[in-house]
């Protein structure tokens, strides 16, 4: 449990307060609620929710930061926290700093990349959030997300 401690410690900047660890994610507009300030930041990131079977915060993690404009990450890099903080499942949320919340292919593709990734960790995506300057866009409620098994 040392590890989630260290990981909230590590990458803790405008993120989850504490008391908001460790409660249920009902939905998107839940999730853009806890990171709608990633909308202020000037550079692209890809942040990852770690949840328990509850869809419970265990722990988030920055997985990648980019430019203004893109932000490239290996999917492996979603899982590698994950797994060490047991999650079941994870919810990845992506910012657009120049406006728009309407992903890109290239968000399409690699979150789809990352729910097969999770199918063969046993840890399911359940959904992939792009906060934008209109608020968010959820790949899960626009059925963007393919199906899994």
């Amino acid at each position: 449990m040392a590890y989630i401690k260290e990981l909230k410690l590590t990458y803790e900047r405008k993120r989850v307060e504490d008391d908001l660890l460790n409660t249920p994610v009902e939905s998107a507009s839940h999730v853009y609620d806890l990171f709608m300030d990633m909308q202020n930041d000037a550079r692209e990131k890809i942040v990852c929710l770690h949840l328990n079977p509850r869809l419970e915060i265990l722990s988030f993690e920055v997985i990648a930061m980019g430019t203004d404009h893109y932000v490239i990450s290996d999917p492996i890099e979603v899982f590698r926290s994950a797994i060490i903080v047991r999650a079941s499942k994870i919810v990845v949320v992506h910012n657009h700093p120049l406006g728009s919340s309407r992903p890109s292919q290239t968000d399409i593709e690699g979150a789809n990349r990352i729910r097969e990734l999770g199918e063969l960790h046993r840890i399911r995506l359940i959904d992939f959030i792009v906060i934008g300057d209109d608020g968010y866009f959820s790949l899960d409620e626009n059925g963007l997300l393919s199906e899994g098994t």
